[in-house]
């Protein structure tokens, strides 16, 4: 089972959304250059917001700017605990020019659930999902893992899913960021993505999440990658 680090991104007020995306990729550029997690991260991508006309009914956020998204064979990788005092330091001061907090204010630490294997795509739908009132965690991970991981698995061929995966967190999540899983699923173009939303099978999974999940309080973000590494992942 594989470990994921995400984000739930917003751009500094000062980055503009024309910016946004080469700003964003140069922090990687900058981070890159320190070799605490060198050889040890899978794959990762940055995803932009779609920011199309088409969108703009669709029930996806655009109070958010973009979803990171990073796998690793050891959770460790993700906690930064090979970087100096100094080298925190100027990575802080980094994020600050590009974010509109520091990013573990709005990370997640999780483990991956495959539901559906396949090639990471050209866009994504991310659901950061609450846990409703008065269901525990448990019962929140197996109605997950299990009879919302096999309708999934149910319609992603009606969809266009490529590749479906449930993330579960292992930490509390950030203050602001009450969300306990990120459900994951991968499109191999945006005209993908977008005409999902249109399908009867779609509207299918909000009904199924209200079981366990605080749909008004999750947020969907419907994203495309503007910067990849590699430019794809490693064979399983």
């Amino acid at each position: 089972m594989p470990y994921k680090m995400l984000y739930l991104a917003r751009r500094a007020k000062t980055v503009a959304w024309e910016d946004w995306p080469r700003t964003w990729k140069s922090h990687a550029v900058f981070a890159s250059q320190f070799p605490a997690m060198d050889g040890t991260i899978d794959w990762m991508r940055y995803t932009t917001r779609v920011d199309d006309p088409r969108v703009a009914d669709l029930p996806v956020s655009t109070e958010h700017d973009g979803v990171s998204v990073a796998e690793a064979p050891v959770l460790d990788t993700f906690y930064g605990k090979g970087f100096s005092t100094e080298q925190r330091a100027l990575i802080d001061e980094d994020e600050l020019r590009v974010f509109d907090r520091y990013t573990p204010e709005f990370s997640f630490w999780a483990k991956e659930t495959r539901l559906v294997d396949g090639k990471v795509g050209e866009a994504a739908v991310f659901r950061f999902l609450k846990r409703k009132q008065g269901v525990s965690r448990e019962d929140f991970d197996a109605f997950l893992q299990g009879d919302y991981a096999q309708l999934c698995a149910e319609l992603a061929p009606a969809l266009g899913v490529q590749r479906w995966a449930m993330n579960t967190t292992v930490d509390g999540p950030p203050v602001d960021f009450p969300f306990e899983s990120i459900d994951e699923s991968w499109f191999p173009s945006i005209d993908a993505a977008i005409d999902a939303f249109a399908k009867p099978e779609m509207a299918r999974l909000p009904e199924a999440l209200t079981a366990v999940c605080d749909l008004d309080a999750g947020v969907t973000m419907l994203t495309r990658p503007t910067h990849r590494w590699p430019r794809e992942p490693r064979p399983d």
